[in-house]
């Protein structure tokens, strides 16, 4: 006979440990959920059995059957078999006490998984009997819905036992990233810049929040920008997180907190659950729209002869949306030339001025889009109001919308990317993880459009790498440092 599943203990019934409950019960465990609140633990089983009767009536019972509520660690059956996971405060004196209790009360053989998402797992296990017995088990909320669980190794942790909390994580139906224990992990590392880098922009003046947010969905790909993005998450909690990752690593540019995202929160405005942020959320309040180009009846008519110099797919593809006839040019820097007038190119990292000056004549530069032929939205900067007005009227013609932006380096979609890339090269780098867990990571853990990896492969890592040194030739910050392994395997292509 096969032996009965182990006990799952989940402590904390807040809403990730009632999520890590639901999940456990769905796949056949016993589950001893604890908690001090009573009330806690009554809105957790309803839920739970709601959840879970939604998709099978009979499960219901069974939640009944299997899932065992308790107010004190000491209540729950001493199996030595039991697996343990909290879920509670973020506070490493206060997990390090429950998980010694639960050492202590379950026996030298219990695992113990801690749902961390901040603090070092090598931290929390100094304060259990047998830190080789300790591991991270970080899920996603909302834990029935998201793929991923990041399995974190501590210093001390056992293979066998982070072995055995990724198979039970893949058993549950969940997709792994193995993770060695530093601050915010993969996740909450790669995913600073995207709110960032976005900060950073609106510091500058370059956009507004709602031109950034469109242009990440219609050109980036993703299904959410970072300002709504943050607005749905609070505010308060974006910033904790940023905060904890930039003093973990010795206040490192790369992750350094916006003032205006501090600012909101001294507002009292973290976003939905107060109803502002940095759109208002009230009834009767609208979302404002960002504004495209206006197109131009004139520029529209204008007619001049087209050349495509070189080979770029976002330029080859612009033209062939757009139905214009163009000629063809193999060899040259890749750009697009309206004959008399200037040249479009795609953001190489320079600003149209800088590109404008070397080239001794008008240029347009276009935003990187993560696939030219689905994006509906491109940012842009120009040195000339004709070649704008006719560069408008082209993508119009393509179906996509132009959305002028201030003449910054590297413009938007193009440098909040590279500078996710460059953070999940600086993490593989580093031996966190593998750059195929990093890549799932991202694509499970946050719904990216796909991994920085990937992204780095449709873009080049050549063309990433020219991006963050021009970034860093125009501004002299360390936060656009290239990683040394980007920059190695930029110069192996």
């Amino acid at each position: 006979m096969s032996q009965p599943l182990a006990p799952i203990c989940v402590i904390g019934a807040g809403t990730m440990g009632r999520g890590i409950a639901q999940v456990a019960l769905a796949s056949g465990h016993p589950v001893h959920l604890v908690d001090p609140d009573k009330r806690q633990l009554d809105s957790a089983r309803s839920e739970i059995a709601a959840r879970l009767g939604r998709k099978n009536p009979a499960a219901s019972a069974q939640v009944e059957a299997r899932l065992l509520t308790l107010t004190d660690l000491t209540q729950a059956p001493p199996d030595t078999r039991t697996i343990v996971i909290e879920a509670i405060l973020e506070r490493l004196d206060v997990k390090q006490e429950v998980l010694r209790r639960a050492a202590e009360h379950f026996g030298p053989t219990c695992i113990l998984a801690t749902n961390t998402s901040s603090l070092s797992i090598t931290a929390i296990a100094a304060g259990t009997p047998d830190p080789s017995r300790v591991v991270g088990m970080h899920f996603f909320n909302p834990v029935p819905v998201m793929k991923l669980v990041e399995v974190v190794r501590g210093l001390q942790t056992s293979d066998d036992i982070a072995d055995t909390i990724a198979d039970l994580a893949v058993r549950w139906g969940k997709s792994v990233a193995q993770v060695r224990s530093v601050p915010g992990f993969i996740v909450n590392r790669v995913a600073r810049a995207f709110y960032g880098e976005s900060l950073r922009l609106v510091e500058e003046r370059a956009a507004t929040a709602e031109t950034i947010d469109e242009l990440m969905r219609a050109a980036g790909g993703f299904r959410m920008g970072p300002f709504e993005l943050m607005d749905l998450i609070g505010n308060d909690v974006n910033f904790a997180v940023t905060q904890t990752v930039w003093t973990s690593y010795n206040y490192d540019p790369r992750f350094a907190p916006s003032l205006i995202q501090s600012e909101l929160i001294a507002a009292g405005r973290l976003g939905r659950k107060t109803g502002h942020g940095y759109y208002e959320y009230g009834e009767g309040s609208e979302r404002p729209l960002p504004r495209a180009a206006e197109l131009r009846t004139e520029a529209a008519a204008r007619t001049t002869s087209v050349v495509l110099h070189g080979s770029d797919e976002q330029l080859e593809t612009l033209l062939t949306r757009s139905g214009l006839d163009f000629a063809r040019a193999e060899t040259g820097i890749p750009r697009i030339e309206f004959v008399g007038m200037g040249s479009v190119m795609v953001t190489g990292g320079r600003s149209a001025r800088e590109e404008s000056r070397l080239r001794g004549e008008p240029v347009l530069l276009v935003d990187r889009c993560l696939d030219p032929t689905t994006a509906t939205a491109v940012a842009l900067a120009s040195t000339d109001a004709t070649l704008t007005d006719t560069v408008v009227a082209l993508l119009d013609r393509a179906r996509i919308r132009a959305f002028p932006v201030a003449d910054v380096p590297g413009l938007v979609v193009a440098r909040v990317l590279s500078m996710i890339a460059n953070e999940a090269w600086e993490t593989a780098y580093h031996g966190v993880a593998t750059p195929d867990d990093i890549d799932t990571a991202m694509r499970l853990g946050t719904n990216y459009p796909m991994g920085p990896f990937a992204w780095s492969a449709r873009w080049s890592t050549r063309g990433v790498l020219e991006l963050l040194d021009a970034l860093w030739s125009s501004y002299h910050d360390p936060r656009y440092r290239a990683s040394n392994s980007l920059r190695s395997a930029a110069l192996e292509t």
